[in-house]
């Protein structure tokens, strides 16, 4: 068995279920406890009713042979990419070098893989068993922060981090939650280190889901996280330096970029659209369908990128933006 997100299912034809709209990417979700007990995760040992869920997404069970019979036609039906995400086991990623052979052997499309690895031989082993990118999650950007939500040690997690991505240049990816007692200062800091080791990052907003720990913390304020998408948009971009952004008590104030400037490099709306790797639109992740959308899965309209534009500006005070 293996659980398969409920936008992925009814793309590949799994369930019949009807999306407002279709991933890019089909997520697979390996294994049905995790040893790690992260206070915002419902996949930990301590959370008992809530298995099923990953942020707003629902993970139903399917036989993998179900799986397999549909994942041959994945390209045909506007998946693009494989994400397999696993839960840390206690036999490390010896059943993962399993799936992966299985998944390689019935599709060519690449595979993303986000799993719990031990050190940098396992990444390379990953990568050598036909992985086109493996996440090294970090989640929370706060030291303090990480400690109290996920345990151990940021600094440790982030010294394997760069040594992954330094021995596998271009092929090593992390994720990064908002809204889990970073500032804005500390969580761009990390981010231009990211994009200087080229890591690439998926942003994420935090969403409390019931049965966790922090299922009454409140998400991000949006106006923050457009300041955090949009200042990363600019150092992958490198159309900004790090150096020249301002920050009041840790909240960014100014890019350092004219007004006309800045207007002129995030007009099409990029910066406000799902973060990753290729292909991965995450549709509705974070969002409830007709509430706040935190990352577009698609390009954004006119409307749409008015007023992520209006967002953004309205909550920058220096007259250079």
């Amino acid at each position: 068995m293996i659980r398969v997100s409920a936008g992925s299912a009814a793309c590949l034809g799994l369930a019949t279920n009807k999306m407002d709209a279709y991933p890019t990417t089909a997520y697979f979700l390996s294994g049905n406890r995790c040893l790690m007990n992260c206070a915002f995760c419902p996949q930990g040992v301590g959370q008992n009713e809530v298995l099923n869920r990953l942020g707003r997404v629902t993970w139903p069970e399917y036989p993998w042979p179900e799986v397999e019979k549909t994942l041959v036609q994945a390209e045909k039906k506007g998946i693009r990419r494989v994400c397999l995400q696993s839960v840390r086991h206690e036999d490390g990623i010896e059943s993962l070098l399993k799936l992966i052979a299985r998944v390689k052997a019935i599709t060519t499309l690449p595979l993303s893989l986000s799993a719990w690895i031990r050190d940098e031989q396992e990444a390379e082993e990953l990568i050598d068993a036909g992985v086109d990118r493996v996440s090294v999650s970090l989640d929370v950007a706060n030291p303090s922060a990480y400690r109290e939500i996920k345990g151990g040690s940021l600094q440790q997690r982030l010294n394997l981090l760069f040594g992954c991505a330094r021995n596998l240049p271009g092929r090593i990816s992390t994720h990064i939650i908002c809204g889990l007692g970073e500032s804005e200062a500390e969580v761009l800091s990390l981010l231009n280190r990211l994009v200087e080791a080229g890591v690439t990052a998926a942003l994420f907003a935090f969403i409390p889901l019931k049965g966790t720990p922090l299922e009454h913390r409140e998400p991000p304020a949006v106006d923050s996280y457009r300041r955090i998408q949009a200042g990363y948009y600019l150092l992958r971009e490198k159309a900004a330096d790090f150096s020249s952004f301002a920050f009041d008590k840790e909240r960014l104030i100014s890019f350092g970029l004219p007004s006309n400037d800045l207007k002129q490099l995030l007009a099409d709306g990029t910066a406000f659209q799902t973060t990753g790797c290729a292909h991965c639109n995450r549709p509705f992740y974070n969002e409830r369908p007709g509430g706040i959308i935190y990352n577009y899965h698609r390009e954004l309209n006119e409307e749409e990128k008015e007023a992520s534009w209006s967002e953004l500006v309205q909550s920058l005070t220096e007259k250079r933006f």
